[in-house]
């Protein structure tokens, strides 16, 4: 698959079934799709864990946003009606990360066995009964890492752990790569400014294919319209643009 260098910001379900759009500072998006193509069969197409960068397929919550998530896509089925969403992390290393962590922080998992640790993880309530998802995961775990299933997550080395994490949590979640789609943003943004005395009084606006430079009234006009990416700030004082979060400071886009 093709890299990207831009930091995605923002992560949300796209309008075609089970896709993902990502959204960086500059309105530039990338969206996944579920399918390649239409008809393709349900088990080629994309998994949820690629699609979200999210290979342990863990919800969205405090623990996610702490350790770098950026939205939620994909409803979890849950049989009592609650509404619970995948997190999405701006690339896979972050989701990988924060899957690591998410094991080894706290006490929730780190000294359990791994026979137990597969019920937690999957919410299974005390009272009842191992499910044949547990049966599957257990399995799963004790054939790619022919581990003691008795064994702690605390007892794990690194190399290990990694097993544990690549070798059997991602290849029993899936991991199949699919069709993602690059959309530059139509928006003009801020290419760069003039100043005079300290202030800046003219703006270069435009995007890929144009651009022009404009006064700082009309730039504060266009953002206010929702057609540059900037934000018109209201004083007591005379009013300004100051950029979005994520965004570059526009001295540092002085032009002589």
């Amino acid at each position: 698959m093709k890299t990207y260098n831009n930091k995605w910001i923002k992560a949300e379900e796209g309008p075609e079934k089970n896709s993902v759009i990502y959204t960086d500072a500059d309105g530039n998006q990338l969206t996944r799709f579920w399918k390649a193509y239409e008809g393709q069969p349900d088990n080629e197409a994309s998994t949820r864990s690629w699609r979200n960068n999210n290979p342990g397929n863990h919800a969205i919550g405090d623990f996610a946003r702490k350790k770098g998530a950026i939205g939620f896509a994909g409803k979890i089925p849950n049989k009592e009606g609650k509404e619970f969403w995948f997190a999405v992390y701006p690339d896979y290393e972050t989701g990988r990360k924060a899957q690591a962590l998410r094991l080894k922080e706290g006490t929730m998992y780190i000294d359990s066995t791994l026979n137990a640790f597969v019920r937690t993880y999957l919410g299974i309530k005390k009272e009842l009964p191992d499910t044949q998802a547990v049966l599957d995961y257990r399995k799963a775990i004790k054939f790619f890492t022919k581990f003691d299933m008795e064994r702690t997550i605390r007892s794990l080395n690194d190399e290990e752990y990694i097993q544990l994490l690549d070798d059997a949590m991602k290849k029993h979640e899936g991991w199949r790569e699919g069709r993602e789609e690059y959309t530059p943003t139509k928006m003009n943004k801020v290419l760069g400014v003039h100043m005079k005395r300290h202030v800046i009084t003219e703006f270069l606006v435009g995007n890929l294919s144009e651009s022009s430079w404009i006064t700082k009234k009309e730039a504060i006009a266009l953002a206010e319209a929702g057609k540059l990416i900037a934000i018109a700030v209201h004083t007591k004082g005379e009013p300004y643009l100051q950029p979005k979060a994520h965004q570059s400071s526009f001295r540092e886009m002085v032009i002589a």
